[in-house]
Parts: C-alpha cells; structure tokens; sequence
C-alpha cells in the first residue's frame, strides 16, 4: 500500500515507497454560493495540472450511459477514513467505464441539511436563521488509461462539511471544501492512500480494479 499526504507546499510530499512523487500544491479561495447557504471556503490539493488532466476537467461533458450494460471499464473504490466523520470506513463504488474518454463520470454521495443558527426558544416557539448546505462526498473521475500493467484516470474527490462548533457559535459559518484533485496511478487491485483535509482531515484510500 502506497501512501500520498498532501500537505501545504511548504512541505512537500515525497513517497514512502520509495519513488519521487509529483509536487502535491495547495491553493485556497472562497464564494458565495447560489444553490444553498452561506459561503464556501476551498482548499484543493493537486498534483496537476498534467496533459492527462488539465485544468477544469472536472466541469467536462457528463458521462452519459447509454443503456447498454458496460462490459469493459473499472471499478473505483474510495474507502474514507475520519474519526471524526460520521461515514467512517464506508467504501463509495463507482463504475469508469473505459470508453467515456474526456467525459467525467460523477456520483453524489451528499446529503442536504439543514441548521437552524442563534435559535431562540419563546415557549413552544423556537426561532432562529434556516442554514442549509449538503453535507458528504462527491466524486469525480475520467480519462482512464491502461498502460502495460498500470491503470490511471483523474480523480477529484469533494468532502463539503461545516464543523458542529461552527455550528453552534456562528450566525454566519464557513462551509468547508476540502478537494483531492489527482492522476491515480496503480495496478488492478493496488490501493494507494491519500491524506487531505483542512479543518478535519481525512484519509482516503482509492483501488481500481478491472471489471
């Protein structure tokens, strides 16, 4: 088992197998979000931009199946683990197909919920600020290759969360995007480990096997 612990540039990673890895870099920012409340604060972790995965393929054209049952592909496996997350050891599948090329297959694991912020009890009456926000995992993954016994694809794996403190304290929280944004290389089987995560970090650990 390999493992990846993306950290701030000042640090860079290195293998502990042995072999150099690619520079892991960290880039911030913030926005006001249209669909839920609040605002969204990001941190991705990267290794890229490469030729295989360049900048913005996660907002590629969506895979769309066509109906005909997929013979050929592989089977992705995140297994996430967080001592402070309520999905602990939970194992997401999802199926990449071989033929999508540039489109991104995507599957939502996220949960919508709601908050209510500063609540006040007048009797039976409890008022307070509806917050809402989705709460999980999404992932994202293309461009899968097969080269001699490697398979590869770029992976993005998105964990929206506001930590209960916040909730509890803040009119206004942050909700919090942690983002891996890679190129996963590996054998059919081979797990590889990545750490990532600001205010609660996180590890994940990815497979692909052939279908």
């Amino acid at each position: 088992m390999r493992i990846i612990m993306l950290i701030p540039v000042a640090a860079l990673a290195v293998a502990v197998s042995g072999c150099a890895n690619k520079d892991l870099q960290e880039t911030s920012y913030s926005y006001e979000s249209k669909v839920h409340s609040g605002t969204v604060q990001v941190v991705e972790r990267t290794d890229g931009p490469s030729v295989e995965c360049p900048n913005f393929w996660r907002d590629g054209e969506p895979y769309n199946p066509t109906g005909i049952k997929q013979m050929t592909g592989f089977r992705l496996k995140v297994n996430l683990h967080s001592g402070s997350d309520s999905s602990h050891g939970q194992v997401l599948d999802v199926v990449l197909p071989s033929n999508n090329g540039h489109e991104v297959v995507m599957k939502d694991f996220q949960k919508e919920r709601t908050w209510l912020l500063g609540a006040e009890t007048n009797g039976l009456v409890k008022t307070g600020e509806i917050f809402h926000y989705p709460e999980g995992f999404f992932i994202r993954a293309a461009s899968p290759q097969i080269k001699e016994n490697t398979i590869s694809f770029c992976l993005g794996v998105d964990r929206m969360y506001v930590p209960q403190v916040d909730l509890n304290s803040s009119t206004n929280p942050l909700i919090r995007l942690d983002r891996l944004n890679v190129r996963f290389a590996g054998v059919s089987g081979e797990t590889i480990e990545y750490d990532f995560g600001s205010i609660e970090p996180i590890r994940v650990t990815v497979s692909a096997e052939a279908l």
